[in-house]
């Protein structure tokens, strides 16, 4: 009677009744020849009376498998594509006095049948959806191929790259981007910089994670972007590798003057990987060069107390040249099956040089000033990466101890040239440089030497209990040491003495000492309450200290914060069945201002335009919602997510017309400066709020066998509130973006993949982006038995990928309009080096494996 009370007080408490009267089977299996781990090999759970199938699983990574069953007597079958099906000697029993069954480790053995050469393949789903996370496969993505990361995340449901390399997720700029779980900032240079500097060919998935858990840095407020490299090309012992080369570029035709005829790109990458039983070592060698040209119109009027105080039509051409090369090389030591250390050095480095020439007309009033310019900035960075990993793991499944210590040290030189040349109709004094074309020349130069040392520092424990509940606490810490030099020079030629002199400009050059440091610690609990009901909830709580002082200005207040955070997080998972699941999630989440966003120097730019930072700009902190919905069919997988963030003490950039009444408005901080006046400048500042909510709607379509549909639709609607300072000014709008990817298996080993992307209108407080949307298409054919590979892209085939955006203010009407040179084609070649086919492998056709076996 006990007994029974005790049954239904658990039911009543929301669990299910048969979890009481159910044990566990477990065990590990391994190839009996070589003595490794196979994975995803079939576990299945039978009834004795007639072998029909009760429950079943898959082998893990480690050869690792555990299912539950009820009380009884069962059989045990393991079967593997290539292995002879294996029976477990005696049966099983599970019941109350042994509830838990360890069959030990289980020798599998290859069947009989000897073959040359064997091609496995299985398609994997473009997108994997997981409790707290999306998994973007883009390994064989074809409309990357040849391209940069950059490309990779324009092929991402949710995200978006500007032309500026501004990363957007679900329409916000405010996500932080990770590269193998670690800040991009670790990786290279700037993150415009660092993802033209990755290869596509070396990028193996993307994680979207929308409502990151606590163990995650809070980072972002629309959530984090994980960008996964290939670490490994192969699981086979022996020698493997991949190398790709791709070249191509636009058509010479569709160039125009003045950008050269030619603007080619070349990208190549070689991985080699060698595995035995005790260690592993891999090494990657990746490089090349991406060229990209633009055109781009302006018009823009500048208004002094209501009135036009200039005039100007601007047309600028643009070419940017990225050279970069990468170097990783480390290994992995196997001390026995639960302890493994692994060590990486990677060296990457770039010389990026862009090229504007810009053409002028200002209409002043009653007469013309016609002006050129040119802007050269070269850009020469290397990047330093070591990397330490210890993982322990234990006997108790899941139970595991992981240890990473990533420093960089990252060098920059950079020489910056903006030069001008004017013409004044009304100007009657003597020529400049003999040209009765100029008699007005100004010319500036910038001299940068960067530092930056970074030391990132993990532990996590993962403890499981109570069979279906799992502990997971760690401490991650971050410490930044950045050092910003940038030296300003000016030349000027005086008309009457016909001479030139320069002068250093002590105003706007600055020598930025900074150091930051964030020290977290954080703890989740997760698991099922039912076989239906997941639940993870969490808490970090974080200490944040940064300072910077200006050595070259002593006199200026040096910017000092510190503070502790709370982030909270709650996870929600319901399984309703095998094809339907939902979500609930929430998490608090923060975006820190960076060390160019605080330090308050002038960073001039073409078309008279400067920014700088606000050494009092505090962070913002974000409260996210989302309940997602995921629905699987036959041919059909839909995922919808409805969510909601709202945004206090948003931070944002805002522009004015430079001048000492808009200075002491906005930016008293800053020393006025004359020369600058009528310049456009912009900083950042603190709103009030935000709100933004939306819904997406990913789907996955199975048209047919041979061809596969991927659709993307995020339609939300967005909110803005300034503060006293901005005038109370706020803005909102309703707006959508959507992609498609159209899959294609043909015979003969042919592949097409045809894509497209659209981009609603973007806004903040004082500007709104123009829509975008463009098409790619990619082919690509097996060769040579399958060990190669070529591919032939045509971006933005139709022509049609362009950028803009218009401000209205009572300073400034501004339009501007840009578009990349385009389609551009590129041809890429790719050779699996080994792969282990040359393994001798004994195999058998598992019509139960879901495999293609291709001979």
């Amino acid at each position: 009677m006990r007994k029974r009370l005790i049954i239904w007080v658990c039911c009543m408490a929301g669990m299910v009744c048969s979890a009481v009267a159910q044990g566990k089977i477990s065990g590990r299996v391994y190839d009996s020849k070589t003595g490794q781990p196979i994975e995803y090999a079939t576990v299945a759970v039978l009834k004795v009376k007639d072998s029909a199938l009760v429950t079943g699983t898959v082998t893990e990574q480690n050869g690792t498998f555990s299912t539950k069953a009820d009380y009884g007597t069962y059989l045990v079958r393991i079967s593997f594509m290539g292995y002879q099906t294996y029976f477990h000697p005696s049966k099983v029993v599970l019941s109350a006095k042994n509830n838990s069954a360890n069959l030990g480790k289980i020798s599998i053995t290859p069947s009989a049948v000897m073959m040359d050469e064997v091609h496995v393949t299985a398609e994997r789903t473009m997108v994997e959806y997981q409790l707290d996370k999306r998994v973007v496969n883009v390994d064989k993505n074809l409309v990357t191929s040849g391209g940069t990361a950059t490309d990779v995340l324009e092929s991402v449901p949710s995200v978006s790259v500007d032309n500026d390399g501004n990363v957007s997720l679900r329409g916000s700029t405010s996500v932080k981007v990770l590269i193998n779980g670690r800040p991009y900032e670790m990786m290279g240079n700037d993150l415009e910089t660092l993802l033209e500097q990755i290869p596509a060919s070396t990028v193996e998935s993307v994680e979207v994670i929308t409502n990151p858990s606590a163990k995650y840095d809070p980072e972002g407020m629309s959530g984090i972007i994980n960008i996964k490299l290939k670490e490994k090309t192969s699981g086979a012992l022996g020698l493997n590798g991949v190398a790709n080369l791709n070249i191509g570029g636009p058509l010479p035709f569709i160039v125009p003057d003045p950008l050269p005829s030619i603007i080619p790109t070349t990208m190549g990458s070689l991985s080699l990987n060698y595995t035995t039983e005790k260690y592993n070592l891999f090494f990657t060698l990746d490089g090349g060069m991406r060229s990209r040209g633009s055109h781009g119109h302006s018009n823009i009027e500048r208004l002094r107390g209501g009135n036009a105080w200039s005039h100007d039509t601007i047309d600028q051409y643009s070419l940017r040249n990225n050279y970069m090369g990468s170097m990783k090389v480390g290994g992995e030591y196997y001390f026995d099956n639960k302890n493994s250390l692994l060590f990486s050095y990677q060296l990457r480095g770039g010389n990026r040089k862009r090229t504007s020439q810009i053409f002028s007309t200002d209409l002043l009033f009653d007469h013309m000033l016609d002006y050129t310019q040119t802007d050269t900035n070269i850009n020469r960075n290397i990047n330093h990466v070591f990397n330490l990993s210890y993982i322990k793991k234990f006997d108790e499944k899941d139970r595991e101890l992981t240890a990473d210590a990533t420093f960089s040290m990252r060098r920059v030189a950079g020489n910056g040239r903006q030069e001008q040349l004017y013409h004044d109709t009304m100007y009657s004094g003597p020529e400049l440089f003999g040209n009765p074309m100029w008699d007005h020349y100004y010319l500036r130069e910038t001299e940068t030497r960067n530092r930056h040392q970074a030391l990132n520092l993990k532990v996590n424990y993962v403890h499981p209990f109570a069979e279906v509940w799992k502990l997971e606490t760690g401490y991650e810490g971050r410490l930044d040491w950045p050092n910003q030099n940038a030296q300003y020079y000016r030349t000027e030629y005086d008309a009457t003495s016909h001479l030139p002199y320069r002068y250093f400009d002590s105003v706007s050059s600055t020598h930025f000492d900074y150091t930051q440091q964030t020290h977290g610690l954080y703890a989740t609990v997760g698991g099922k309450f039912t076989d239906k009901l997941s639940a993870q909830g969490g808490l970090r709580v974080e200490y944040s200290y940064l300072h910077g002082r200006d050595i070259n200005h002593p006199n200026t207040e040096p910017v000092h914060k510190s503070y502790w955070e709370p982030y909270p997080t709650l996870h929600l998972s319901y399984e309703i069945n095998q094809q339907n699941s939902m979500q609930i999630s929430y998490s608090r989440r923060v975006r820190r201002p960076r060390m160019w966003d605080l330090n308050p120097y002038l960073d001039v730019r073409e078309g008279q335009e400067m920014s700088f930072g606000n050494p009092n700009l505090d962070p913002e902190f974000t409260n996210a919602f989302e309940l997602s919905y995921n629905l699987g069919l036959d041919k059909w997988n839909i995922y919808t997510s409805a969510y909601y963030r709202q945004t206090n003490n948003m931070m944002t950039r805002y522009g004015y017309v430079w001048d000492s009444v808009s200075r002491e408005r906005y930016s008293w901080w800053m020393p006025y400066n004359p020369q600058y006046d009528g310049y456009w400048a912009s900083t950042w500042q603190n709103l009030d709020k935000g709100f933004n909510y939306g819904l997406e709607f990913i789907i996955d379509w199975q048209v047919f066998k041979w061809w596969k549909l991927n659709l993307s639709l995020n339609v939300y609607h967005s909110t803005i509130q300034g503060t006293q300072l901005l005038d109370n000014k706020s803005q909102e709008a309703t707006q959508a973006s959507g992609k498609f990817t159209s899959f294609m298996t043909l015979p003969k080993d042919w592949t097409i993949q045809f894509s497209g992307q659209y981009f609603a209108p973007w806004l903040d407080l004082q500007t709104t982006m123009f829509s975008s949307y463009w098409f790619d298409l990619a082919v690509k054919k097996d060769v040579l038995q399958k060990r190669g590979t070529i591919n032939i892209r045509v971006g933005d085939i139709f022509s049609t990928g362009g950028w803009g955006h218009t401000t209205y203010t009572e300073q400034l009407n501004r339009e501007v309009r840009s578009r990349r040179i385009s389609p551009t084609i590129t041809i890429g070649f790719s050779y699996k080096i080994n792969n282990g086919l040359k393994q001798k492998q004994q195999v058998e056709d598992d019509e139960d494996s879901g495999s293609e076996i291709v001979y």
